[in-house]
């Protein structure tokens, strides 16, 4: 097991968007991090608008199981669903 020196202390990358935090995130070994003292991460919202979508049925009751399933709303899957279509990771 690894001491707690001054080099075991989590070196956190430049996080320029939502991939690139999803993956540090995914990747990340947390048991070693004091999360009350040492972690200083700060989470900002996008800058979120509204719109309507028309969609059929189905594919919201879909949409919704598949979330279910990850643990997250179904309209946070469909903001990721989006979001990924539109960085080019389709």
């Amino acid at each position: 097991m690894r001491g707690q020196g001054e080099d075991d202390k989590l070196k956190v990358p430049q996080l320029n968007d939502f991939g690139d935090t999803a993956n540090f995130l995914d990747n990340l070994e947390a048991r070693g991090i004091d999360w009350m003292n040492d972690a200083r991460a700060r989470f900002e919202r996008m800058d979120m608008v509204n719109i309507s979508v028309r969609i059929p049925r189905e594919d919201l009751f879909k949409i919704k199981e598949n979330a279910q399933e990850l643990g997250i709303g179904y309209t946070a899957l469909i903001r990721m669903i989006i979001h990924q279509y539109a960085s080019g990771r389709r």
